[in-house]
């Protein structure tokens, strides 16, 4: 098929969409450095005080602390916080009427109740789509790059067994080895 030179309104809307994913990536890294900052002294940057709380002992008990570290300690509430100020903000409105409904189902405040008391209030609303978000946001704050605000320390990569390197060999595994020329090795 030959191609067509780019003519004045192709290259406006390319120059416009390069724009545009500049000033997003801009924006985010100030909206990264300023929740690593609130992270350190414990203050949310955009959630209340309240609902970053409840949120976090909702993320504890979704991925709970056993022999490995869980939720709580990878941070999932930090990114959280740094997100509803940027990509996931139209959930914020949603996750605050949750925190509500169980805030006020738990007799004022969730964080407060025993484990097992959380576990039996999160249980009655496991099929609601603010537990299937609560439970996405919890996975992706712990087991993200911990740049995006969770993963502090990366433990959630160590509760994977992630080997973090520099630089991986090739074949990565027995389904690549082939594209890239290398012969498997007899074990």
């Amino acid at each position: 098929m030959p191609q067509q030179p780019l003519n004045r309104r192709t290259l406006l809307k390319l120059g416009s969409s390069g724009a545009m994913a500049a000033l997003a990536a801009a924006a985010t890294v100030p909206l990264l450095a300023a929740a690593t900052a609130n992270r350190a002294q414990g203050t949310f940057d955009n959630l209340s005080q309240p609902l970053g709380l409840t949120l976090e002992a909702i993320t504890a008990r979704i991925l709970p602390t056993t022999d490995t570290p869980g939720a709580r300690e990878a941070g999932a509430v930090w990114f959280i916080d740094a997100m509803v100020a940027g990509p996931i903000a139209p959930m914020l409105p949603a996750l605050r009427e949750g925190a509500t409904a169980l805030d006020q189902a738990s007799g004022g405040r969730f964080a407060a109740l025993p484990e097992a008391e959380q576990d039996a209030q999160l249980r009655s609303i496991e099929d609601t789509e603010f537990f299937a978000s609560m439970h996405m946001l919890t996975m992706a704050g712990t087991f993200t790059m911990s740049s995006y605000g969770g993963n502090r320390g990366e433990v959630g990569w160590d509760i994977l067994g992630f080997e973090r390197r520099h630089h991986w060999e090739l074949p990565f595994g027995y389904y690549d080895a082939q594209v890239h020329g290398v012969q498997e090795s007899a074990q």
